[in-house]
């Protein structure tokens, strides 16, 4: 396990729960499943860097690379009708996608 890469997911996790917070208080309840998945995979990527357990550490991976899943269906269709507020949530998903390679870089580096 890269120490490094893990505390560098932490760091996007953490930012993207406070650029994804503005979001999903904007647009209500839509935002649940990867809200809750973010959480998740914040506790877990916190766990993983303190419990030296394999299990934990492939199951936080597996939430990094799922939370950002979770964002597609429904931001496409909330950019679909909200054009104008695609700069709101550009922060955030700026942060998804990093996540997504962090995720992949932490499985790579095993």
């Amino acid at each position: 396990m890269n120490t490094v890469l893990m505390i560098m997911s932490l760091s996007v996790i953490f930012g993207a729960m406070l650029s994804g917070f503005a979001t999903f208080r904007m647009t209500g309840m839509r935002f649940m499943p990867h809200f809750v998945s973010l959480i998740l995979a914040f506790i877990l990527t916190l766990a993983s860097l303190f419990i030296n357990n394999i299990l934990l550490f492939y199951l936080a991976i597996a939430f990094q690379i799922i939370t950002p899943i979770t964002i597609c269906g429904t931001i496409c269709n909330i950019l679909k009708t909200q054009f104008q507020n695609t700069g709101i949530y550009s922060s955030h998903l700026a942060l998804m996608g990093m996540l997504f390679i962090l995720a992949i870089g932490n499985l790579l580096y095993i």
